[in-house]
């Protein structure tokens, strides 16, 4: 039986919480991804940055400062007065037919993997379309 392990993606793009919104943005931009995971020094996953909660921050900062003062307080504005806390994550030997069922039900843009407390891997929606498109 196949699990997490077998189709998550290893090669991480992260942040720290003190990491700035624009950062942040930047990253998502330069690496066409909508998840970000946040890590401490130790590689223990503290939470999740999505577009949608970059986005929502955003939002707020416009209505704040203006959109003139946007750039300027994404940079001021650090990854953990955004990021969600509250993220489920998973393990890697948890089975695939399990983890897609979280999807499933629960509409996640992605799950964090998480081994020991500490993160490993990220697995989306996306990698099952490749794992079916694979298997055609």
């Amino acid at each position: 039986m196949q699990t997490v392990a077998d189709l998550m993606i290893t090669n991480l793009v992260t942040l720290k919480e003190s990491d700035s919104l624009a950062t942040a943005k930047a990253l998502m931009s330069e690496k066409n991804i909508r998840n970000l995971p946040v890590i401490d020094d130790d590689g223990h996953c503290l939470g999740m940055l999505t577009q949608r909660e970059y986005l929502k921050h955003a939002f707020y900062l416009v209505s704040q400062f203006g959109t003139l003062q946007l750039h300027k307080k994404e940079e001021q504005t650090p990854v953990r007065n955004a990021m969600n806390k509250d993220t489920l994550s998973i393990d890697p030997s948890m089975t695939l037919k399990t983890a897609a069922e979280f999807f499933i039900e629960n509409k996640y843009g992605s799950l964090p993997v998480v081994e020991n407390g500490k993160l490993v891997g990220i697995l989306s929606p996306v990698d099952f379309v490749k794992l079916a498109h694979s298997m055609l």
